[in-house]
This record gives C-alpha cells, sequence and structure tokens, in this order.
C-alpha cells in the first residue's frame, strides 16, 4: 500500500533508517567510520567545500546502497531460505553496489589525506 502523505513517507523511510541502524553491524561501522573522518576533515584538514560535497555524496551513497542491500537480501531471504546460486549472485551484486561505494568513500579520504600531508610537510 503506498503511503497517502509526505510526511508518512518520510517516516517510514526514517523507520528503515532506524531498521537498519539497529539491526545492521555493517551499517553501525560505516556510521563510526564515517562519523571520525567528518572529525578529521572538520577539525584537522579543514577540507575545502568540493571535499565536502565528495564526502557528502559518498556518504550517502554508502548508506543508500547498504539500505538496498539490506532490502534485497530481505526479499530473497522471504522468497527462500535455502542456498540458491541465483540468489547468492542477486545478494553478491547488491553487496557489490555497497563496496563500490565504500572505495569511492575511502579513496576521498585518501585523496585528502594525501593532500593534507603535502601542504603540511
Amino acid at each position: 500500500m503506498k503511503n497517502k502523505t509526505f510526511l508518512k513517507s518520510v517516516y517510514c523511510a526514517i523507520e528503515g533508517l532506524v531498521f537498519a541502524v539497529k539491526t545492521e553491524k555493517n551499517y553501525k561501522y560505516y556510521l563510526c567510520i564515517d562519523i571520525i573522518f567528518f572529525l578529521l576533515d572538520f577539525f584537522v584538514f579543514k577540507v575545502d567545500k568540493a571535499t565536502w560535497f565528495a564526502f557528502i555524496i559518498t556518504s550517502s551513497g554508502v548508506y543508500a546502497m547498504e539500505c538496498m542491500n539490506t532490502a534485497i537480501e530481505h526479499i530473497a531471504d522471504l522468497i527462500s531460505n535455502e542456498v540458491h546460486p541465483e540468489i547468492k549472485v542477486i545478494k553478491d551484486m547488491a553487496a557489490a553496489g555497497v563496496l563500490c561505494f565504500g572505495v569511492a568513500f575511502f579513496m576521498v579520504q585518501i585523496i585528502e589525506c594525501i593532500n593534507y600531508m603535502r601542504v603540511s610537510i
């Protein structure tokens, strides 16, 4: 059933985020890593606006892909709890989407660390 109002849609999305934080250990890891790099970027590296945009986009991408990965895993488990080669491929590809955004996030941070070290030496 579709939500009747925009606010109901937002509420449902927030419920999804809360579920992800409560149930997915990887989501918690990403959140901790994100907070650490946010603090480093803000207080130590003092990054420019373009880097903040990259940080926001890659962080949001990781969170969004992790939510999609979790949703795909739940749908696949609903269909069958047995080991099935096609379901494994589907789950692996969803996990690969998270990995791709995670690599992008870490590349942004590595580049920023290198820039910081180059400037401060």
